[in-house]
């Protein structure tokens, strides 16, 4: 993807650029959090317990008196890096093992693919408990949870893809040509199997900021006082019921634009690379 191409992209697809735009204020509040808010994110203040959205605390309070807008600003940089670290970290595992069970057959990658199944059998939030139990309630808990999730699922698109690639004549004639099986892998059939995996890492970002938050919110996540959008929506949710309800409003905001942000961007990046949905746009398709 060139820079053509997105640009032509933005101007064609509001959705697009509407995507980008949600993107780039998530950046900004990562790279500028302690210039935008006001107050500390982890400092408590009782005097100041449950205040409604104001001129002072735009957001309100929760009940220790934290400042809800400065937490939803500071908590953007905790879910995206337990995101982006969930999925890079699969990447560099699923993508290579995937390459390897595709191109070869034979009792490994049938093993290979059951310890996929074995993986993906576990529900997300149980297997999240028990690394929170055997590694202790932190942050890297929760990548690695994640990241056990998100490899069997890259694993297998781009054994698939793989598959129907490695019978393909560019690739005989690669073979003729004296290229060994490592050269065929990297240097001929990933490039031509990696689109599906640039669209699906979109896709699993945003799969891993609704994890993170679910996993936080049942308290097997992030712990307090860190600002975190799942922890904040768990403990303001407590509040509901007495009409606070800005304690959980405005952090699962956060979720909802983050997660459409990379929905967003997916469905761009997928129209962008996968030419059968270029030529159904042109010929008046959806």
């Amino acid at each position: 993807m060139n820079a053509r191409s997105l640009v032509l992209c933005l101007l064609t697809r509001p959705g697009a650029a509407t995507g980008l735009i949600l993107l780039l204020l998530q950046v900004v509040a990562i790279l500028f959090a302690s210039h935008i808010a006001r107050f500390s994110p982890v400092d408590a203040d009782p005097l100041s317990a449950t205040l409604p959205p104001g001129g002072v605390h735009w957001f309100g309070t929760d009940e220790l008196g934290m400042d809800v807008f400065s937490r939803v600003v500071f908590a953007t940089r905790i879910n995206l890096l337990i995101s982006f670290a969930a999925v890079g970290a699969s990447l560099a595992i699923g993508v290579p093992a995937g390459l390897l069970i595709g191109y070869y057959k034979g009792f490994l990658s049938t093993a290979v693919l059951r310890v996929f199944d074995f993986l993906q059998s576990f529900p997300i939030f149980v297997l999240g408990m028990a690394l929170v139990a055997v590694l202790g309630q932190e942050i890297w808990s929760v990548v690695i949870a994640l990241s056990l999730l998100f490899v069997p699922m890259f694993g297998r698109l781009v054994r698939a893809e793989v598959l129907s690639l490695r019978e393909r004549p560019f690739v005989a004639a690669a073979r003729c040509a004296g290229a060994n099986d490592l050269e065929i892998m990297v240097a001929h059939i990933l490039p031509n199997a990696i689109t599906p995996v640039i669209v699906q890492v979109s896709v699993a970002i945003g799969m891993a900021i609704l994890l993170t938050a679910g996993l936080s919110f049942i308290g097997a996540g992030v712990r307090m006082p860190s600002p975190e959008w799942g922890l904040m929506v768990s403990n303001g949710a407590q509040q509901m019921i007495l009409g606070v309800w800005w304690i959980s409003l405005f952090p699962g905001l956060a979720i909802v634009v983050s997660v459409l942000s990379f929905a967003l961007l997916a469905d761009a990046v997928r129209d962008l690379t996968d030419p059968r949905a270029q030529g159904g746009r042109r010929a008046g398709g959806p």
